[in-house]
């Protein structure tokens, strides 16, 4: 009987930690250019299949954990809870903003004398070197203060692909009438 309460802690844990390792493996995919994903990868629904994936594999191991041990369930929800929160805090706007804003005071004290749009540059070009300085001077010309380049440098980060069509409810090429 132990043996078997064992061995269902162990499948519900192994559940959870393949649905933590599919998150993992998703974000990596993710962070990388479109282009250099593995062809599987850039099909359509490969995105929204591995986040299915995931959440069943952690959604089976806490049931199959709740099987075992309520206790042992309950704690590693709340495990899972903090641990979400934590992550969904630390990537939120505001406080990626006050990091960007911590960043831009402490290049202004570092170099007093340097124009605010050379500091904005250099201040996109350290966190997203990426993007390309083409890029990057444009939005500083959009965007000539801290509050204002704040925003959209926390939405491109986070993925923001432009405005959608109120039309078409999608962004695409115009139509011919």
């Amino acid at each position: 009987m132990v043996l078997c309460a064992t061995m269902t802690l162990a499948a519900g844990i192994a559940a959870i930690v393949a649905g933590l390792l599919a998150a993992l493996a998703g974000a990596n995919i993710r962070s990388g250019r479109y282009f250099d994903r593995p062809a599987v990868a850039r099909n359509r629904i490969f995105d929204p299949l591995l986040s299915i994936l995931k959440w069943l594999l952690v959604l089976a191991g806490l049931v199959i954990l709740g099987r075992a041990s309520r206790r042992e369930a309950a704690l590693v929800s709340l495990a899972l809870a903090v641990l979400g929160g934590y992550l969904r805090f630390i990537r939120g706007a505001r406080f990626q903003g006050w990091l960007l804003r911590r960043d831009y005071d402490a290049l202004r004290r570092s170099k007093p004398g340097v124009p605010e749009a050379e500091i904005l540059h250099e201040l996109a070009y350290r966190r997203n070197p990426r993007w390309g300085d083409e890029l990057i001077e444009q939005m500083v010309i959009d965007y000539p203060t801290i509050d204002e380049l704040v925003p959209i440098v926390v939405k491109m980060e986070r993925g923001f692909r432009g405005f959608r069509s109120r039309a078409a409810g999608r962004s695409g090429p115009a139509r011919r009438s």
